[in-house]
């Protein structure tokens, strides 16, 4: 699972669910009545119990059809199954629900100009987007609509400067945009303190934030902190296959290739127990992080089986061009 991909997970942010507009005074602040369901959602999320989880985000849709929120909750668990199953096969959903979510918070937004929350639903909607754009190829038009996104968030983090929800979001945006213009000047520790610090202030993301934050802790080389970062998470979540990449990797960058190993055997293990299997591409990736492990511990006879299982894998075009390296330097793989 590479870390774009679940860094851009990272983007897969959780919100509130507000009370509907009956006029156009200011909005009521919402998670009195509703904070418990969607807590219970999100947890339910993590522990793969999708269809309950589902069923909450639609009634909340259907009790307030005119409000952004139910559009965006259920953008994000579309968004969330595409990451656990990374896979394409939900975009539309994602696409349809964001849209629907943007058109919403624009309309309200009209009234309500300085509500966080309508700038929160307003600018994640358009940075997720912004990023299903670019991974198809639009990444013009997916910067343009990510960078507008990115606007509205930090009015909603100007008008609440404890929004942790909108907080990590804006970190991780400033991490990657510092990320190509460090040779100017570097920036990215402030962006990474600014993830540390949206994780308690988060009121529904706090593990979307962890996530986030482990993956760019990889990308900035602090592998023994993003380490540290999947640990917290799987004392909540011991068996998020999504955390235990995150863990695996770390422990794999640090080239402690035994542990890394055994991590990737587990997730082997957990993957071929899914009930359904939207995508290879995480399999793939499995067995190619076994063989280089394998590689590196001088086991030849491990290298070339996990080599050939993961040139086997049964990926879509699509996938085959974004594993386009990770391809190569297996089949170039000498013993």
């Amino acid at each position: 699972m590479s870390a774009y991909m679940k860094t851009i997970y990272v983007v897969f942010m959780i919100t509130i669910i507000v009370f509907p507009v009956t006029s156009h005074a200011a909005i009521i602040g919402p998670e009195i009545l509703e904070k418990e369901r969607i807590e219970n959602a999100v947890d339910l999320l993590y522990r793969e119990d999708f269809d309950k989880a589902f069923g909450i985000f639609l009634e909340l849709k259907n009790k307030y059809p005119d409000h952004p929120a139910g559009d965006f909750f259920l953008g994000f668990y579309y968004n969330f199954l595409a990451s656990f199953y990374e896979t394409d096969r939900f975009d539309s959903r994602i696409v349809m629900y964001y849209d629907s979510a943007q058109k919403k918070s624009s309309f309200h937004l009209q009234y309500n100009s300085g509500d966080p929350w309508l700038n929160y639903y307003m600018g994640a909607s358009m940075v997720n987007r912004g990023y299903l754009m670019g991974k198809d190829g639009n990444r013009i038009a997916g910067l343009k609509k990510t960078h507008s996104g990115i606007s509205y968030l930090e009015k909603a983090l100007a008008e609440d400067a404890d929004f942790g929800d909108a907080m990590m979001l804006i970190g991780a945006y400033r991490f990657y945009r510092s990320s190509l213009f460090r040779w100017i000047i570097d920036r990215r520790m402030r962006a990474v303190e600014m993830m540390y610090k949206s994780i308690p202030l988060s009121r529904f993301s706090k593990f979307a934030a962890k996530s986030a934050l482990g993956w760019i802790l990889i990308d900035y080389g602090k592998y023994s902190d993003a380490e540290n970062i999947a640990d917290t998470a799987l004392k909540t979540y011991p068996d998020s296959h999504l955390f235990m990449f995150l863990k695996a990797r770390a422990v794999f960058e640090s080239e402690r290739y035994n542990e890394a190993k055994e991590l990737y055997l587990n997730i082997k293990t957990k993957l071929h127990s899914l009930d359904v299997q939207y995508s290879e591409k995480d399999i793939f990736n499995t067995y190619y992080f076994l063989a280089v492990c394998s590689r590196n511990l001088k086991d030849d006879q491990g290298a070339k089986e996990y080599r050939s299982k993961a040139l086997k894998s049964d990926l879509t075009p699509k996938e085959r061009s974004r594993l386009s390296s990770r391809i190569s330097e297996l089949e170039k793989m000498r013993f």
